[in-house]
């Protein structure tokens, strides 16, 4: 599959009016979406605890969490973050794609609606 990215808004959970636009990657691999620090540390995102994570070369890394509204496409959902580091991505994972309703066309290399399941 092609690599592609995405703009997104981030915004804080208590004050959505505190916003910040980002670039990421879509990641299907990745679990939560990953964004950095210095984003999340400007809107004041409230600190979740800290998660262990496999990266793709088979470490093992720890990394604060955090509490955000990602804003996409016109779809806006209260996520889980990943708090990157300098020298991580900056991803749009698989739970955030779920929770905005989008899944992946990777011919077209963009991101398509998807009923959400209640199953």
């Amino acid at each position: 599959m092609g690599q592609f990215s995405v703009h997104a808004t981030i915004a804080h959970p208590a004050d959505p009016t505190r916003v910040a636009e980002v670039e990421l990657l879509i990641d299907t691999g990745a679990t939560l979406s990953w964004v950095p620090r210095e984003v999340l540390d400007r809107l004041q995102a409230p600190r979740l605890k800290r998660r262990s994570f496999l990266m793709a070369d088979g470490r093992r890394v720890e990394r604060e969490t955090a509490a955000a509204i990602v804003r996409l496409n016109g779809n806006e959902a209260n996520v889980t973050l990943v708090v990157a580091e300098p020298g991580d991505g900056q991803l749009l994972g698989a739970t955030t794609l779920e929770s905005l309703g989008f899944a992946v066309d990777p011919i077209r290399r963009q991101l398509v609606p998807q009923e959400l399941l209640a199953m």
